[in-house]
């Protein structure tokens, strides 16, 4: 109570009118309010005992509660009656308490109280588990949405049924939400990017015979995710080692690699993103160097996907219920063919033997 007490509330409280709850809160006040105080003095009659020195510590709800239910402890419940002798409030309260029989109510004994909860809690399961079981389904009810796809998902559950409604995709944006529902509707991943066949070109170095068994990897016409990829290429038999460059389409150098034995390699600086880039490997044997690929053959051309994507999928990657459904599905639009294959085999672990996993895995992508 923070409003101070009105004259209404003080000829209640003087009427023993007041239940138990409101005497506690009108004592707690008066407790701090000298001028509620004041106006409760000049309003009680002559002689009556208020909040004062004399009246010594006032009893607690607890208190008041075992002395109305006969709980408290002798000598306590005989220094509560003393106490109660001098004190007009405390000796109100648990009259009211005992005259209305209100205390399980205004004032519950805590440890029981948690039992009758309990105890309802059970009951009321317990009920609602009937009505499911036992109540009649009305003839007329519309039947339920039949599921056409469902599978489970770090854990949780996709599920489409033939309305449309999709569920267990909690997070996802209505675009996201509609590219998941076309591709369980479809049973096949959205088509990405691609890039169109490429006519013979210049590239960086001479034509010197280039072994058949000397050939490119990856990446080749395709989107990566990261903008540090890792390049990989067949070996050139006898080659000492191998040099990496990298440029855009106007063959300026964005990246070079030092002289490597390996047939693998990752710069060290990020490469620019949403742009095709190209790229092209040496090799040096015997003191000549031979380049792949190498004219008549056309580039080796990539692009790395652009940022709001890789961050989208970065932030599925590290959530608690993070949708491998979403981010196949994210990575097939994109392009990303090799991510989306991840995601989809992370998926097939999660649901063995689902036809609709395979499906995914096979079934050409949707356009």
């Amino acid at each position: 109570m923070t409003a101070h007490v009105s004259g209404a509330q003080i000829e209640r409280y003087l009427a023993h009118a007041l239940p138990p709850a409101e005497i506690l809160s009108l004592h707690d006040h008066l407790e701090t309010c000298a001028e509620c105080r004041h106006a409760l003095a000049m309003a009680a009659p002559a002689g009556l005992s208020l909040l004062g020195p004399s009246a010594g510590p006032h009893l607690t709800e607890d208190e008041m509660v075992a002395f109305t239910a006969r709980r408290l402890a002798e000598p306590r419940r005989a220094a509560a009656e003393r106490h109660m002798a001098s004190c007009f409030d405390c000796r109100d309260a648990v009259s009211a308490m005992e005259s209305e029989r209100a205390r399980p109510v205004a004032f519950p004994d805590r440890p029981r109280r948690a039992w009758f909860v309990l105890a309802g809690a059970i009951a009321a399961i317990l009920l609602v588990g009937a009505v499911v079981h036992y109540w009649p389904v009305h003839p007329n009810s519309p039947p339920r949405p039949a599921i056409v796809a469902s599978l489970r998902d770090s854990g949780g559950a996709i599920e489409l049924d033939s309305t449309g409604a999709l569920r267990g995709l909690e997070g996802a944006s209505p675009e996201e939400r509609n590219l998941v529902r076309e591709a369980l509707r479809q049973r096949s991943l959205p088509a990405g990017a691609t890039f169109a066949a490429q006519a013979p070109g210049v590239l960086l170095g001479p034509d010197a015979g280039v072994a058949a068994s000397f050939a490119l990897l990856s990446p080749i016409d395709t989107r990566v995710l990261s903008d540090r990829p890792v390049f990989t290429w067949k070996p050139y038999p006898g080659a000492a080692h191998y040099q990496v460059i990298v440029t855009n389409e106007a063959l300026d150098p964005l990246a070079r690699s030092g002289m490597i034995p390996d047939t693998t390699w990752r710069p060290e600086t990020r490469l620019p993103r949403n742009t095709i880039l190209l790229w092209q490997v040496r090799a040096w044997h015997d003191g000549e160097m031979i380049s792949t690929p190498a004219p008549p053959a056309p580039p080796a051309r990539f692009e790395i996907a652009a940022q709001p994507i890789a961050d989208r999928l970065q932030q599925l990657r590290t959530s608690p219920r993070s949708s491998h459904l979403l981010a196949a599905v994210l990575c097939a639009r994109e392009g990303l063919r090799d991510e989306a294959a991840q995601e989809i085999a992370i998926l097939a672990r999660e649901n063995p033997g689902s036809p609709l996993i395979g499906s995914l895995q096979s079934a050409p992508p949707v356009r």
